[in-house]
């Protein structure tokens, strides 16, 4: 079915919000950047914003779902990798928006909205390293663990300051401890 001007237009007017938004957030800081000023930034009314986020918290939301849904675009080229590969990358995406990670962090006890999508993020991050563990080879029973484990090492060395070889030496002690499951083929 075609899609009507008012569809098209209202997904590009949606999408230069969020790229304003995401930029005005990284630049300023959640707290500190305002409804109006994103509105000035987009030459909009500031009751314009709340025909497509009812809250800064929804629009952050929104935000968040538009670069992680960047981030997967590259996801299906990454899936031969070994996993210590496939974490840094994702590590690596995912540094961009540090600040951002932090204000979900910050705010899961005072937006349902943020604490919803936070424990989808976590749900959809355990899935997706479950299904590359079971590819890997490693014993089904343990592939639920070691997700979980995956999803808190990116979350901590998202949220710490810690050296390159800090987080090498992260990644290669989860490579490896998932690797014992394959009898130490590389993962």
């Amino acid at each position: 079915m075609a899609k009507n001007k008012r569809d098209v237009d209202a997904k590009v007017k949606k999408a230069a919000l969020e790229e304003t938004a995401a930029r005005l957030f990284m630049e300023q800081g959640f707290e500190a950047t305002s409804m109006q000023q994103i509105a000035r930034a987009l030459d909009v009314a500031p009751n314009t914003l709340y025909w497509y986020y009812a809250s800064k918290d929804e629009l952050l939301v929104g935000v968040l779902n538009r670069l992680l849904s960047q981030t997967l675009q590259h996801l299906p080229a990454m899936g031969g990798l070994p996993l210590k590969a496939q974490m840094a990358w994702l590590l690596d995406e995912l540094e961009q928006s540090r600040e951002m990670v932090a204000t979900v962090h910050s705010r899961l006890d005072q937006s349902p909205v943020i604490r919803a999508w936070h424990d989808q993020f976590h749900q959809f991050v355990e899935s997706t390293v479950i299904f590359a563990l079971k590819t890997a080879g490693v014993e089904a029973s343990r592939c639920a663990t070691l997700a979980t484990v995956a999803t808190f090492l990116v979350e901590g060395l998202l949220a710490h300051p810690h050296s390159a070889h800090q987080r090498h030496d992260i990644l290669e002690w989860f490579a490896a401890s998932a690797g014992d499951q394959l009898g130490g083929a590389a993962v």
